[in-house]
């Protein structure tokens, strides 16, 4: 186990999540939302963002989260009660999230002001984005992970980073998208992964890394077109078990940016 599970399996199993934070934080254009705490002691929330135009199958897997909720249990021992749910941007319990997951596909991403004001409190306010571009192709009828990821400037990535930029999401900061590096504590944080990301879905592509954006030196938003999560669910792809590991050290990395603060 990796420094960083360690504090989370303390935290979690012994003091429970830091309450409100209090401090001077640097100015930014838009106020601050109030941080508040979305955690109960020992509880981690997985939210699956539902919006009206993503297709099941196509741009998201209801089975995706539950998938990687049984693995995490199975392969840590974290004693972290994890919880999942699908949740629109209008759910007042949207916030509870400690980690959200976004996928899409062919789905025009189209959220109401006031929706997108939520998405930006929820970023801006200690928040953790995974949002990914799924990539699947028909086999025999059906649609199947396949080994077409790893493009850049697909629609559904256009889509994205335009919502990103958008003013009342996270504006300015919404465009200073980095690579995230090798040595990045995302690849860390549970499994090892030192060479980055899993690429097994992404052969037929040329993105190899994952993207960021950092809000006041904490992650907010995690941006991949390599098809990963695509994995969670699919008992027959191909390095199935390397892709949920992955998703674990996502679920790590979320307790611990909450745990030291962020």
């Amino acid at each position: 186990m990796r420094p960083l599970a360690v504090i989370a399996l303390l935290l979690a199993s012994a003091t429970g999540w830091p309450q409100e934070q209090t401090g001077e934080k640097p100015a930014i254009a838009a106020p601050e939302p109030e941080r508040r705490p979305r955690y109960q002691k020992g509880v981690f929330i997985l939210t699956g963002l539902l919006y009206d135009q993503a297709a099941e199958g196509v741009d998201r897997s209801t089975v995706a989260l539950p998938e990687l909720v049984r693995f995490f249990k199975k392969a840590t021992p974290l004693k972290t009660e994890i919880l999942w749910n699908e949740r629109t941007l209008s759910n007042p319990h949207f916030t509870e999230a400690a980690l959200v997951v976004l996928t899409g596909d062919e789905a025009l991403l189209r959220f109401a002001a006031e929706e997108k004001k939520r998405l930006g409190e929820y970023l801006l306010g200690g928040g953790l984005l995974f949002a990914e571009d799924v990539r699947l192709e028909p086999v025999r009828g059906r649609r199947t992970v396949g080994d077409v990821g790893g493009v850049a400037g697909t629609p559904f990535d256009r889509q994205f980073k335009a919502l990103m930029k958008d003013p009342v999401v996270l504006g300015s900061q919404g465009v200073r998208w980095e690579r995230v590096p090798k040595t990045h504590p995302l690849y860390s944080s549970f499994f090892d992964f030192p060479d980055g990301p899993p690429l097994v879905s992404a052969r037929g592509g040329h993105i190899r890394d994952l993207e960021m954006i950092e809000v006041r030196g904490r992650v907010a938003v995690i941006f991949s077109d390599l098809n990963i999560s695509a994995h969670w669910g699919n008992l027959e792809a191909q390095g199935r078990d390397r892709h949920l590991q992955f998703g674990v050290n996502l679920i790590v990395f979320a307790m611990t940016q909450q745990a030291a603060g962020f």
